[in-house]
């Protein structure tokens, strides 16, 4: 008998025990937000839709608008590059000297055959009107004539192509010295003394520092609405240079796959600017509404974000979602809307 009650002595305990921690009989209070019975009375900002003006970035470079590249014109052995990459140079000035051995030697042959066929044709002159003058005293048949034409006829072609082949060794030999087409800076050395140099190889890369650009892909859509002359703002971010540049060209063809048009203004005047430099362009997009506040009205915590405003005549949260930063104002994507009261005056520790 003693077991039993005992039993149902602890099992009675248990369950006491079980209503008392799950809170039967504590003080219940209905969910939700704690009710403020204190009235806000400090400074509010009613929030208004702002005017935002926004620019798309586009990447580009800079290039040179006048760049060419130096190449032989004839085989012959490099024997001095006057020049590195870096080199300012000026037009006409030598860049680079071919050995001119082999060249000098066809110009020599090529005069001895000319020299051989002139005593030949002025020989043969004389025997073409030694027998004409035969042929009218009726001393030779008409045939020596013709072969006597025939031959001052041959020698005389023979000339001309020999003279022809003089000209060209001689200006071959004149390719043994390269010199500058344009005044500008060497970019690049291809070749070195010694090399082998062969007709269109290239030696050396030269551009004008003088007549720079900046090349841009700008899409179809914003591409439509630039004409020539329009003023833009640019930058090159390596050296620290943002300024306003004029659209001087404009290529008239869409690239497909990208459906961009390739757009190029006025390089900033700058000794550091250099071709391949990165550059930006700053174009403006359409204006549009949007919610600015200042970013110290803005109480973070954590990964959220929160504003008070004012609810019947009480400072409230509101959980906002902020945008990017637009000047010394931040956007608020979602949580505030035109009309919504904001208080300047209260703090979270006090609320």
């Amino acid at each position: 008998m003693k077991a039993k009650l005992t039993v149902i002595l602890v099992v009675c305990f248990l369950g006491v025990a079980i209503v008392w921690f799950s809170g039967v009989f504590n003080q219940h209070i209905e969910p939700g937000q704690k009710d403020k019975t204190s009235q806000y009375s400090g400074a509010i900002q009613r929030v208004q839709y702002q005017e935002l003006v926004e620019f798309e970035t586009v990447p580009g470079r800079v290039i040179a608008q006048q760049n060419t590249t130096v190449a032989a014109r004839v085989l012959a052995q490099i024997k001095e590059m006057a020049v590195r990459a870096g080199d300012v140079v000026t037009q006409g000035q030598v860049l680079v000297r071919l050995d001119q051995q082999e060249l000098n030697a066809q110009l020599q042959q090529a005069k001895s055959q000319v020299q051989a066929l002139e005593a030949s044709y002025v020989q043969a002159q004389k025997q073409l009107k030694r027998a004409q003058e035969l042929l009218a005293q009726g001393l030779v048949a008409q045939s020596d004539l013709d072969a006597a034409v025939a031959s001052h006829d041959n020698l005389s072609a023979s000339l001309m192509q020999a003279k022809q082949r003089q000209q060209q060794a001689s200006v071959a030999l004149s390719y043994a010295t390269i010199k500058a087409p344009i005044s500008g800076r060497v970019v690049e050395r291809f070749a070195k003394a010694g090399d082998t140099a062969s007709p269109g190889q290239a030696l050396l890369a030269i551009y004008n520092p003088q007549q720079l650009q900046l090349e841009f892909a700008v899409r179809e859509q914003q591409a439509v609405n630039l004409q020539l002359a329009d003023v833009r703002q640019v930058e090159i971010p390596a050296l620290g240079i943002q300024e306003q540049t004029e659209l001087v060209e404009i290529v008239p063809a869409a690239d497909s796959a990208s459906r961009s048009l390739v757009m190029r203004f006025g390089a900033p005047s700058s000794t550091q600017l250099l071709p391949g430099l990165f550059a930006e362009l700053e174009l403006p997009l359409p204006t549009r509404q949007a919610v600015l506040i200042e970013p110290a009205l803005v109480h973070s915590f954590g990964q959220l974000d929160m504003v008070f405003v004012v609810e019947n005549n009480q400072a409230k949260r509101r959980y906002v979602r902020l945008g990017q930063p637009q000047g010394d104002k931040v956007e608020v994507i979602s949580g505030l809307q035109p009309g919504d009261e904001i208080a300047l005056d209260a703090k979270p520790n006090l609320l």
